[in-house]
């Protein structure tokens, strides 16, 4: 290609001849020739020539030459803009372009479409992102489902495939789970920690419900409250993207793209998989991509590239695997003490009614929370309408009536202090039924409504120290006023025999 510039820098720094030049030029001695002239007329030096820019060059080379401003309508862009993100074509809008034009020059629909898309690139253009290492893990269930059955059947099952990227590295991780659902979420997100080795920063997700339950616009987060425990359980922070922003996780979504295509040809013709078989698929796929050498990085591999940045920058994971359980902030104690999960009720300290509570429901069990603390740990129920209430939780009027609706002498003794609980204990382990049973508790009962809770606790206490725990011996001692005596004085003291002649030996009764 004909360089003038290199012309010009030729004739101004060496003493050689037009043809010369136009030999080392491949141009005409002519051309060198005109081009000696303008620059003696025009007084070029070569820091003048080093500093125009190619029009200013234009301009010297070609003085007779006319530029006429140009004469084109040009189009509001930003309005075209607009009414292509409203679904309007580009051939619409360039015929309303040129009917507007009222008889001013127009473009062609070929120079409309270009300039449109020269906008378009200069009003949005991307920034390359700089990732540091251990900084972030960005996460995404796949548009991609992957068809298998479940182990055991023959009906076909969609599994959902997740991945997940470390986009300083893009070192790769996936798996499938059963579902998007909050329990396969959190399986997915440990199982990428353990491969990983470490915790992140951050965990940049999409905003599925398993991970973010509302996410307004210029508003925080509103962050699942189990997915933010198992966050805070291994020492790294929630960050959902923007609502349709998937550039916002770039990394992740060309992994899901690589992934989605080696997982189609390995199914392809391939009879459905299980879970497991999955599973076990998708390690050979992930090893295969980790270790491919780079275009970006000659040399190098996602798994090298990982030992060296991002496995020294991730943070130590908790030893213990986060279990999953269900988690719900902030409900309020109604006027009965219970509180409703999954259509069963689970009681609470009656002190806690109008406060507001944490509840967190694992695979056996359910825990109340307040203030960090637990005040309450039940047994989870499965049927609907079934209800957990703690004695300890209930307060004295409503456990006194429980305990005589239900003739339940242990939780009647739990209205008074440890020596009646025992006295009780001990009478329950008796395995009394019926009418039996239903006399000991009236005769408690009515022994408390007749000497009073003090005396009955002291005459209890006394039945205990004297190794009698029972109702007989305790109403005996009522009866005789000794509930606050010592039972060793009457003890028979234990006193050696003294040797007397009148006294009868062994040897008598022998017959000796």
């Amino acid at each position: 290609m004909f360089d003038p510039r290199g012309v010009l820098r030729l004739i101004l720094t060496t003493a050689h001849s037009d043809r010369q030049i136009g030999r080392l030029r491949t141009c005409s001695y002519s051309t060198v020739s005109r081009y000696r002239q303008l620059v003696l007329d025009n007084a070029l030096t070569l820091e003048t020539l080093e500093s125009m820019t190619d029009s200013d060059l234009a301009r010297v080379l070609k003085p007779g030459q006319v530029y006429p401003a140009p004469t084109v309508l040009q189009p509001d862009w930003a309005k075209v803009a607009l009414k292509v993100k409203q679904g309007h074509n580009l051939c619409e809008l360039h015929e309303a372009y040129v009917a507007n034009a009222d008889g001013a020059k127009t473009m062609s629909y070929r120079s409309f479409t270009r300039g449109f898309a020269l906008y378009i690139a200069v009003a949005h253009p991307i920034m390359r992102q700089r990732h540091r290492p251990g900084e972030a893990m960005m996460v995404d269930f796949a548009g991609y489902r992957p068809l298998g059955r479940e182990t055991g059947g023959n009906g076909s099952v969609f599994f959902e495939l997740f991945v997940a990227v470390l986009p300083s590295s893009d070192y790769t991780f996936a798996c499938v789970t059963r579902s998007q659902r909050t329990a396969d979420w959190i399986w997915a997100n440990e199982q990428a920690l353990r491969f990983f080795g470490g915790a992140p920063l951050t965990i940049v997700s999409d905003n599925l419900k398993a991970a973010i339950l509302s996410h307004p616009r210029g508003m925080k987060p509103v962050i699942n409250p189990t997915f933010q425990t198992f966050c805070d359980h291994h020492g790294t922070v929630a960050r959902p993207a923007q609502v349709y922003s998937p550039t916002h996780k770039a990394k992740v979504e060309i992994g899901v793209k690589l992934v989605q295509r080696l997982l189609r040809l390995a199914l392809h013709d391939r009879p459905l998989a299980t879970l497991e078989d999955m599973n076990g698929l998708l390690r050979g796929i992930v090893a295969r991509l980790n270790n491919h050498s780079l275009r970006r990085a000659p040399g190098e591999t996602r798994q090298t590239l990982f030992a060296a940045l991002d496995r020294p920058a991730l943070r130590p994971l908790s030893a213990e695997r986060f279990a999953v359980f269900e988690v719900r902030r902030k409900l309020l104690v109604g006027s009965d003490y219970h509180l409703l999960h999954r259509h069963c009720r689970y009681s609470v300290p009656h002190r806690l009614i109008g406060r507001r509570v944490d509840l967190r429901a694992g695979p056996g069990t359910v825990e109340i929370w307040r203030d960090n603390r637990v005040v309450a740990v039940h047994p989870q129920l499965h049927v609907a309408g079934d209800c957990s209430t703690d004695p300890d939780h209930m307060p004295p009027n409503h456990l006194a009536q429980r305990a005589t609706d239900e003739e339940d002498l242990m939780l009647w003794s739990r209205l008074h202090g440890p020596a009646v609980q025992e006295v009780a204990s001990h009478e329950t382990e008796r395995r009394l039924t019926g009418a039996a049973k239903s006399s000991v508790f009236r005769s408690f009962k009515a022994l408390s409504r007749r000497v009073g809770r003090d005396r009955l606790e002291a005459a209890c206490a006394r039945a205990i120290r004297s190794g009698d725990p029972r109702l007989t011996h305790v109403r005996n001692v009522l009866d005789r006023g000794l509930e606050y005596s010592d039972p060793t004085v009457f003890l028979p003291p234990n006193i050696a025999v003294a040797n007397n002649e009148n006294v009868r030996g062994p040897e008598y009764f022998a017959g000796e």
